[in-house]
């Protein structure tokens, strides 16, 4: 059984994802992750990701499809966990050929207003050796601008700047409402609060999770 995890940037759906996996035993697909598994795994659809990746171009969405495929053939009796899958309604569509085979049984939408993902965004930063994330006003590191995990430079990302940020969210606006009309209209949809604490939104989930599997 597959859950789809949904967030806008800063919604803390990465967070979730990783509480998810230590917690229920999920086995948890990101996009990025998966390709780069597939490509040093150097499998057919790896390298067929790669041409495209070394053009500077985006991988198609049937290419993405078959990423999900290989990644998934060996976890078919697995809770798969989806993390930014899918981005938008074209990848909604296209994971419906599973559907026989790795149904979707829950889309779960981490929901959170925009002046609070730019204020939680706008003050984030990241170290640039190990890529531990911190925040200026919630998770600072204890010594300013050095990491405490190993000690590299703590930075800013260009894109966690306010004009870009804003970019984001709206490219993400676009491209997902589509998203959670599709799995609203199949009955699929839950969304959660995401201001809520860390704990709090967790547990909400994994009793979304829960409920789901027993009743499969």
């Amino acid at each position: 059984m597959i859950f789809v995890l949904i967030g806008a940037p800063g919604a803390g759906k990465g967070t979730q994802a990783d509480l998810l996996v230590e917690s229920l035993g999920c086995y948890k697909i990101s996009t990025g992750d998966a390709l780069r598994r597939q490509i040093s795994l150097g499998t057919k659809v790896g390298k067929e990701a790669e041409a495209f990746i070394s053009e500077g171009k985006l991988v198609p969405d049937d290419v993405l499809l078959g990423i999900l495929k290989e990644e998934l053939a060996s976890h078919s009796e697995e809770v798969v966990l989806l993390d930014g899958y899918p981005r938008n309604l074209s990848q909604a569509n296209t994971l419906e050929e599973l559907e026989s085979v790795y149904p979707v049984n829950g889309a779960i939408h981490i929901h959170v207003d925009e002046s609070e993902l730019l204020g939680r965004l706008g003050g984030r930063c990241v170290c640039s050796n190990c890529g531990e994330t911190y925040h200026m006003q919630h998770k600072a590191p204890s010594v300013e601008g050095v990491c405490d995990k190993c000690g590299g430079k703590v930075i800013t990302r260009t894109d966690d700047q306010e004009d870009k940020i804003r970019v984001r969210l709206e490219v993400y606006e676009n491209q997902t409402a589509p998203v959670l009309n599709y799995y609203q209209d199949r009955k699929l949809y839950y969304k959660i609060d995401g201001t809520k604490g860390p704990k709090d939104v967790f547990n909400e989930i994994k009793g979304i999770v829960e409920d789901l599997k027993g009743s499969r």
